[in-house]
């Protein structure tokens, strides 16, 4: 299966070359890459209930899931499978292919979740002030700082790929309260996040963000939709 080999690849080098395709292709490609992280999650989820069984370390409760619980079927749809899944995939994997572009949304994302992680600002400053960074960036990005950039990411592309991988993970884990012991496990707790983010990295670098951005939507969206459809 070719998409293993490309994993392989993507594992030792963090860069996958771009290939054409055309709509029917990148949808059997993206449902392929779909099935992928089905099994690497069941794989994760089994780890963690050998863990749990053993009684080695137990997941701790999803704190932040209370208040998405308390939106509507449709309000949860829409900010779990479509826009969380936009703003990620364009903050954590548009710039694994540098640009002027790529970078500045990059940086324009990864300053709002910082902000909105570590302070206490309201939301809209969060946005504000993410948005300022970017602009100053943008319009201090001359030629020369591009080129440097440029060859940069060229030269240390496993490096980058690893560290987006690892920004987008870490975060979850504010998802939860925070423990000794869910530090010492956090590499469990990230393990299901972690494995995402690589598969959308595939998507991402082999295709294009749009398919990216359609796997994280599926995979974040199905469970509310079929919640929905049963009720």
């Amino acid at each position: 299966m070719n998409e293993f080999k490309n994993i392989w690849i993507l594992i030792k080098s963090g860069f996958l070359p771009k290939e054409k395709r055309n709509l029917r292709d990148t949808i059997f490609l993206g449902l392929k890459l779909y099935l992928i992280l089905i099994l690497l999650k069941a794989l994760c989820f089994g780890i963690s209930y050998f863990l749990d069984y053993y009684g080695v370390f137990e997941m701790p409760m999803h704190i932040t899931g209370e208040k998405i619980r308390s939106y509507s079927p449709i309000l949860k749809i829409l900010m779990i499978a479509i826009i969380a899944p936009i703003i990620e995939e364009f903050t954590y994997r548009i710039g694994l292919l540098f640009s002027k572009r790529n970078l500045t949304i990059t940086i324009i994302g990864i300053s709002y979740f910082t902000l909105k992680n570590l302070s206490e600002l309201d939301r809209l400053y969060c946005i504000l002030i993410a948005l300022g960074i970017g602009v100053a960036l943008y319009l201090s990005l001359n030629q020369k700082f591009v080129d440097l950039f440029s060859k940069f990411w060229k030269m240390n592309r496993r490096k980058i790929f690893y560290g987006l991988l690892l920004i987008f993970s870490l975060p979850h884990l504010a998802n939860y309260e925070i423990t000794t012991e869910l530090l010492i496990f956090s590499p469990i707790v990230i393990l299901p996040h972690l494995v995402a983010g690589f598969i959308y990295s595939y998507a991402r670098l082999n295709s294009g963000i749009i398919l990216a951005i359609c796997i994280h939507s599926f995979n974040n969206g199905i469970i509310p939709l079929i919640s929905l459809i049963t009720e």
